[in-house]
Parts: C-alpha cells; structure tokens; sequence
C-alpha cells in the first residue's frame, strides 16, 4: 500500500477531531456569552421593527366565492346542429372543452370589472359607486393630487363611461389595476383547482362590505357575459332555422289561397290551360308543406340545442357577514424579529472574531 494510502487511513496531526470539535464549540458559546447584551440588544430591536410592521399593516377582510361552469348538455344535438350550422354557413369548431384559463381572464378584463366599479353599494351607511368606495378607502385621490392638483376631493359623477373626460378615464384606469393588480397584488384574486375544476373569486379590502359587494358584483357579471356570449351562435342558429321556417309558411300558405281562388273562379268550366295552372299550384303547395315539415323539425332540433348548450356558472358557496379578518399576529411577529435578530448578531460576532483571529495569523 502506498505511503499516500496509508496517510488517507491513519489520520494525521492537522486532523480536526471530536475533542477539538468540542472545544470549537464551546469557544464560540462563550464568546457570544461574553456578548449577550449586544446580541440581545439588536434581537430586541429586531423584534421591535416587525411587530412594528405587524402593527402597520391593516387588517383586512376576505370574501372568497367559489363557483363551476356547467357547459350545459348539448353534446346529444352537436351532430345535428352542425348540420344546421353547415346549411347556413355557419361551421367551425363544436368543441365543448371548458376554458378555464378564459374564466379567469375574463375576471380581470376591463369590461367586466369595470361595469362592476361603477354598481352601487353601501359602504358606511353611504351609497355610492363602488369605485368611489375604493377611492375613500384608500385616499387615492389624495395620491393622485400629488401629481396633478385636479384630483383632489376627485369623485366618479356618473357611470357612463363612453362620455369621461380624459381625467376621468385616467383616474379610471388606476383604479383597475389598483383592483386586478399589475406589479402588486390586486384587490381581486380569480384561480381554479385542476382536479376540481372549482373556480374561487376573492376579494380582500379594509372594509368588509366593500370585500363583499366587490366579490359578487364581479361574478355577477362575469356570470352574465359568459352565458350571452357562450351561446350567441346557438341563438344565431336559431334565429337563422326560425326565419327560414317562417318564410316557407308564408309561402304554403300562399299557394294555397292561391289553389283555392282558382277553383272558386273557375268552378266546372276548365280550361286545359288553367288546369295544367292549377296543377303547377297545387305541387307547389305540396312542396312547400313538406318543406315546412321538415323546417319544423330542424327548428325543434335547434331551439333543444340552444336550451340545452347554454353554459351556466353556478355558485357554490357564497360569502357573507361576517367576513374573516387578516391581519399580520404581532406576538408571532415579534418573536420571529427577536430569532432573526439574535441570530444575525450572533453570525457577526462569530464572523469578526475568525476574521480577527485570521488577520493576526
């Protein structure tokens, strides 16, 4: 065995060992023993700084809704229905695959929670736009002012949003990104679980009424807007089979006041001319009823599909008074300063002393 092998198996001089480890040990213990006041010194003041932000921080109050979409169950009348669809023109991609990631950006979009910030509630025994509720809250038009002196006091006056002035939309934009979030966290919060498909719409402010009103203000319209626009071309379908139906109507019906004139005129005296008329007339009439028959059904087939595709998000459970506060525990924060403190000044007594103990080396 080589002399190299031999050093690896028979620890040598320079080896650190157990008793050494010890006496390591019980050096650093008493030199941050002789800086007890020191280290206890600056735990307290990191104790102090986060109850001091525990205390800061103002508690607010959640109000969590969770709901599911139900596609509805049209997938029986998919085949004949984009068969209806093929005959107008009107084909294209069937699918009912959920969008959930459409779920949750329609939350955020501006059409939704924008006519959502200008419905009324009640916040403080006052009744206002819950946009301006949010400006109260957080004093943003004070804010605001700090830029720009006309936004000072600056409340919404009307929620026709089509005729803001330029400060109006200005100050309407600060306020959706202040709700949805952009850097930081908004007021509203929308996520799905993937196994449960169970959608979950959150809104925390300091104020629980405004929480509440908020959360069901933007599901209430997020509800509405997906099933409109989720089933605009079974409704197109429908109107397009209803209007073809009616057309054929009107003509069987004509035809056959038609037939029937010409019998009351004619009576027994036939021309071979005005026979051969009638005869056209009365195929035609023919033709035109059992188009009208068949139009029935397909009318049937599409008003069944637009009852039965129609998407609905149904609530599941729903918030309501009292909301549940948060708000940061300052006991549990100052002991976790106190932790954070102490251990950091212990690490720079025992960093200076190796860097001393090095230097002097």
């Amino acid at each position: 065995m080589s002399e190299e092998n031999m050093q690896h198996i028979h620890p040598g001089e320079d080896d650190f060992s157990l008793k050494d480890l010890i006496n390591k040990g019980l050096e650093y213990f008493f030199l941050l023993w002789r800086h007890k006041w020191l280290i206890l010194f600056i735990g307290l003041l990191g104790a102090g700084a986060l109850y001091l932000k525990a205390y800061l921080t103002p508690t607010t109050y959640s109000a969590p809704l969770t709901f599911a979409l139900n596609e509805g169950d049209g997938n029986s009348s998919m085949g004949a229905i984009s068969g209806l669809l093929g005959q107008f023109g009107l084909g294209g991609n069937t699918s009912g695959k959920v969008s959930m990631d459409k779920i949750v950006a329609l939350s955020k979009s501006m059409r939704i929670v924008n006519k959502a910030l200008f419905d009324k509630t009640t916040v403080n025994g006052k009744e206002d736009f819950i946009a301006n509720h949010i400006i109260d809250l957080y004093k943003m038009d004070e804010k605001w002012a700090k830029y720009n002196p006309a936004y000072k006091g600056f409340r919404f006056k009307s929620d026709s949003l089509d005729t803001f002035t330029l400060d109006e939309n200005s100050a309407l934009k600060g306020i959706y990104w202040f709700t949805v979030g952009g850097l930081k966290p908004g007021l509203v919060t929308c996520n799905y679980d993937n196994e449960s498909t169970i959608f979950t719409l959150d809104s925390k402010t300091e104020n629980d009424a405004l929480s509440l009103a908020l959360t069901e203000n933007i599901f209430n319209r997020l509800s509405r807007f997906y099933v409109q626009q989720s089933s605009d071309k079974q409704k197109q379908t429908f109107d397009l089979v209803k209007a073809k139906a009616d057309s054929l109507f009107n003509a069987w019906t004509s035809s056959e006041y038609a037939v029937g004139k010409m019998d009351q005129t004619q009576g027994a005296l036939w021309a071979p001319q005005d026979r051969t008329n009638k005869n056209i007339r009365s195929k035609q009439s023919l033709m035109y009823a059992t188009a009208y028959t068949e139009a029935l059904k397909n009318l049937e087939i599409a008003d069944y599909a637009l009852k039965n595709s129609t998407p609905f998000i149904r609530e599941i459970d729903k918030p309501f008074f009292p909301l549940d506060a948060m708000g940061a525990n300052r006991l549990r924060q100052s002991i976790i300063g106190l932790i954070l403190g102490c251990g950091l000044a212990g690490a720079w007594v025992i960093g200076k002393n190796i860097v001393l103990k090095a230097l002097k080396s």
